[in-house]
């Protein structure tokens, strides 16, 4: 009796599936989403945010977002600035407009679009620009929080966000000597260890190594070419800053690194020339936004969404670049020849 009574049940599920209509339209009515990206960057004198407008249609995704007027929002509808506060008040906007700016030129990119080449952003300006260690120039104020606020005159929506920015702070390992600002890698198992103390406001830390060489192929045709030696990602504790951070990694990793990045030509002549330790951090919602989006192990791919905008999805944060340029250790430039030497001699002491 159990068995007969599920079999009608199931029988009667299947009845009433197959009574429905079998016309499903997956696109709802459209709706105004706002979709707002921009990454403070105080190392850079201008700053963008991307605003653009969701979009469902039939056919392939891809395509639509070819085509202008189903992304971007026509730009006499959009005010948009960038507020800087301090101690809770506006010390200056910066008025954000529209601009055009090229496209990806790769034809294997998804954003290739060989019709419509450009893309549109809203740029905006600060004022006033600051020195920090290093004699670095930056251009947003690490102790100001700012404010973005969209507004958009056809529908009356208003989209806001804010974030802060992460501060200065000190490399110590390796040494920096302006007059004579020289490194040393040699190609052995010894441990490179690179030092520094955490920043105010700064969550993810990731460390580069960008290695500089000249390449001439024929007399007077020389280029100055690079590869980035990526060493890792770090997370600190806190967000208070001074915390002791440090990764290392040995010679010899670096030198088959260079052997397996730098392709074989043993046409050309290369010289070692400069490297660039190179640390960038971002702040906490930059870092809950990344770990969100991570590639996930776990069978279950249901993820939560993470936005910090205000009547709209994205993200709005900032980032904050460090380097260091040295140049090549004249005993660093011999190991790399001799390195070389076995590969495609292209590397030579001038």
């Amino acid at each position: 009796m159990m068995k007969s009574g599920w079999i009608l049940v199931i029988a009667l599920i299947i009845t009433g599936l197959s009574a429905c209509e079998t016309d499903l339209d997956v696109n709802a009515d459209w709706k105004d989403i706002t979709i707002v990206y921009s990454i403070l960057d105080p190392a850079q004198k201008i700053q963008y945010v991307r605003i653009n407008k969701a979009f469902l249609g039939e056919g392939n995704a891809l395509e639509y977002a070819q085509i202008p007027d189903s992304t971007n929002y026509d730009t006499s509808y959009i005010e948009a600035r960038i507020d800087e506060y301090r101690n809770g008040t506006v010390v200056q906007s910066m008025k954000l407009k529209p601009v055009w700016l090229p496209r990806a030129t790769d034809p294997t990119s998804p954003f290739y679009n060989p019709d419509f080449p450009y893309i549109l952003v809203y740029a905006g300006q600060p004022k006033n620009y600051f020195k920090v260690s290093g004699n670095d120039t930056i251009w947003l104020n690490p102790d100001s929080e700012y404010h973005l606020e969209i507004f958009n005159l056809h529908s009356g929506k208003t989209i806001k966000s804010s974030t802060i920015l992460v501060k200065d702070f000190n490399i110590t390992r390796p040494l920096y000597n302006p007059n004579k600002p020289y490194l040393k890698i040699l190609n052995n198992d010894g441990q490179n260890t690179i030092k520094w103390r955490a920043a105010v406001n700064g969550r993810r830390y990731q460390v580069i190594y960008r290695f500089y060489y000249k390449e001439t192929s024929s007399p007077g045709d020389t280029v100055i070419k690079t590869v980035d030696y990526q060493l890792g990602i770090l997370k600190s504790q806190y967000t208070s800053g001074n915390e002791d951070m440090d990764i290392s990694f040995p010679g010899n990793s670096f030198y088959k690194f260079l052997g397996t990045s730098i392709p074989a030509n043993s046409s050309v002549k290369r010289i070692a020339y400069q490297i660039e330790l190179i640390i960038a951090v971002i702040p906490e919602e930059f870092n809950i936004y990344l770990e969100v989006n991570e590639p996930s192990s776990s069978i279950v791919q249901d993820r939560p969404e993470y936005t910090n905008i205000e009547n709209g999805y994205g993200l709005f944060s900032s980032r904050y670049v460090k380097s260091r340029l040295y140049f090549i250790d004249s005993e660093m430039a011999a190991a790399i020849k001799a390195y070389f030497n076995s590969i495609d001699g292209s590397f030579i002491i001038p």
